[in-house]
């Protein structure tokens, strides 16, 4: 009969994207995983598999947990544009008042493993997508409201917004200032007048 864990899978894997997130994936090593997790290296190939099954089980609840429940902020009824503006103020001063200045475990990945890993690559079109089909969304319900010109398309609009988001929390991983960060913002959602 095999032994119960030991342990909450869910608060080692929360652990495991702290480590994944603040280092990379490369940069992280198994026993800083281990440590992390307090588990030893049966437990964490057993319960997650080899590191990089882990990190794509990182992503998913990365993407499951945090992205997901920010994203379904801009599913509120009510004025849409104001809300897509107050969902970006939110997220770069989320983002600014990070001290490690983590930046987004997406756009990190996307950053450091795209290039040469195609799997990892396409996962993270899938996560990036996510967002482009949540603004998208918003921006479908701001033009039936009338919030937003007949010429403008809220697909690109969508697509428009997700680059600039990505784009925004690199700049502050790489030290930005609040205040360039905010004004490009600013001058980015001018494409919405």
């Amino acid at each position: 009969m095999a032994r119960p864990k030991e342990f909450n899978p869910d608060e080692a894997l929360e652990k495991a994207m702290q480590v994944f997130w603040h280092k990379g994936y490369e940069a992280t090593s198994m026993e800083d995983l281990l440590e992390a997790m307090d588990l030893n290296r049966g437990s964490l190939y057993d319960t997650f598999g080899d590191k990089r099954q882990l990190f794509l089980k990182v992503i998913d609840r990365y993407c499951t947990c945090f992205v997901g429940p920010k994203f379904s902020m801009l599913d509120q009824p009510g004025p849409a544009l104001p809300a897509l503006r107050q969902f970006i103020q939110g997220m770069i001063g989320g983002a600014l008042a990070d001290p490690q200045r983590r930046g987004c475990l997406i756009a990190n990945t996307v950053m450091e493993l795209a290039p040469h890993k195609h799997d990892i690559a396409r996962t993270m079109t899938r996560a990036l997508k996510m967002g482009e089909d949540a603004f998208f969304g918003l921006l479908t319900r701001a033009k039936r409201q009338g919030e937003l010109k007949p010429d403008k398309d809220p697909r690109t609009l969508a697509r428009f917004l997700t680059t600039m988001m990505q784009g925004t929390i690199v700049m502050i991983k790489a030290g930005a200032s609040a205040e360039a960060v905010r004004q490009s913002a600013e001058t980015a959602l001018t494409i919405l007048d």
